[in-house]
């Protein structure tokens, strides 16, 4: 697993919050998607990786290096209290994104742009909900 996390997206459109947000719910129709609308819903987020250069030695492809991100964030959380109760994930995405897309960012390392599918239509990290079909 390679260790990463979400960048917080602030919206000026929508109803300022207290706690950042992590991703907005994409409003579109993606038909190819079986049971969007139903049972799966897609999620736009960022996601920031500390060192690509090094990533890119060891893993032989991006979507080695995205798959294994997506998969940290999909660990769940340890429990505050050292109760051994099993904890559910923060976001619950699917292994392999929809699409995605490594860019610069705005502090000078590299960021996942990605779509990723989602089993949860409605997610406190999440801006807006998702569609019905």
């Amino acid at each position: 697993m390679i260790e990463c996390n979400l960048q917080p997206i602030v919206s000026r459109y929508l109803d300022p919050s207290p706690k950042p947000r992590h991703g907005v719910y994409l409003q579109s129709m993606y038909w190819d998607i079986k049971g969007y609308g139903k049972t799966v819903w897609v999620v736009e987020v960022k996601i920031n990786l500390p060192n690509y250069d090094a990533l890119k030695e060891t893993y032989e492809s991006d979507d080695d290096i995205v798959q294994k991100c997506v998969e940290f964030l999909n660990t769940p959380p340890k429990s505050k209290y050292g109760k051994k109760r099993k904890r559910k994930t923060l976001y619950s995405f699917d292994s392999m994104p929809y699409t995605y897309e490594i860019v610069d960012g705005k502090q000078g390392g590299k960021v996942i742009s990605a779509r990723l599918k989602t089993s949860e239509r409605k997610n406190i990290h999440f801006w807006k909900s998702g569609p019905t079909a």
